[in-house]
């Protein structure tokens, strides 16, 4: 992404990593609550 945006790249990756470095605690809960109702999904649809 650098290769074709350049510096511009730089700085909304930098944005994004910032927002996700005080985000963190939210961003793994909805991680861990997607990944628990897809495993949980798995898991009822296999007697069917």
């Amino acid at each position: 992404m650098t290769g074709i945006m350049g510096d511009r790249a730089k700085n909304i990756l930098g944005n994004w990593r910032d927002w996700a470095a005080q985000h963190n605690v939210a961003v793994m809960a909805v991680h861990s609550f997607v990944l628990g109702l897809k495993l949980l999904g798995d898991g009822i649809s296999i007697p069917a």
